[in-house]
């Protein structure tokens, strides 16, 4: 059986590729596709619905003169399981999404309204915040105002430390000074009876022997 499943294939010795026509690119062509549906929609002519995931062998083509940020757009076309009604649909790659064209209506979906809505908020925030330049202006000024508050509470806070700082220092230096005192006035004791030693010991000496020579 190996000898059936041919890998490659012979290029006589005199082959030129230069001499091999070269395939055109139409933009316009059509590549079959087999795909499930992105989305669930209903048919417009037998009101048939197709729910999400069915799988469709579709016709895949480029959208000529329409890109989103230099990302091409692909349109799809399938056919209706029951009438046979062609259904268009193409790519959003601003919303990540798809955009039924013809043939179907898109089904409600909530989580859609749900994005709508609160880019709907979004803008209507914005809109107001330009247009209502005084209250950015107030909303500035009070930003300003508490961090001066807070710079200010800081301020205090150091300076109330550094009070308490210099009170034990004094404090310690303070409480050091009789220590100093009594070890100085022991120092005189000890010198003091370290002369009344002396002075006991030449007391004590006996005289010298008369008629000693």
């Amino acid at each position: 059986m190996g000898e059936r499943k041919v890998l490659n294939r012979y290029f006589p010795p005199d082959f030129d590729p230069l001499l091999v026509p070269k395939r055109k690119y139409d933009p316009y062509k059509q590549v079959e596709v087999r795909m499930m549906i992105p989305f669930s929609l209903q048919c417009i002519k037998c009101g048939e619905y197709m729910y999400r995931g069915k799988k469709f062998n579709s016709r895949k083509e480029d959208v000529i003169g329409d890109d989103y940020l230099g990302i091409k757009k692909y349109r799809f076309y399938i056919k209706c399981c029951v009438c046979n009604n062609e259904i268009a649909f193409k790519t959003d790659p601003k919303n990540q999404d798809y955009v039924c064209e013809s043939g179907a209506t898109r089904n409600f979906e909530s989580w859609r309204q749900q994005d709508e809505a609160e880019e709907k908020f979004e803008g209507e925030r914005k809109e107001a915040a330009e247009a209502n330049a005084m209250s950015a202006l107030e909303s500035k000024t009070l930003d300003s105002k508490i961090e001066m508050d807070i710079l200010d509470a800081l301020d205090e806070i150091k300076a109330y430390n550094e009070r308490h700082e210099r009170v034990d220092r004094a404090e310690l230096g303070s409480a050091q000074k009789p220590a100093d005192e009594m070890s100085a006035k022991e120092r005189d004791e000890m010198a003091a009876f370290k002369r009344a030693q002396a002075a006991r010991a030449v007391d004590a000496k006996p005289p010298p022997l008369q008629g000693s020579s």
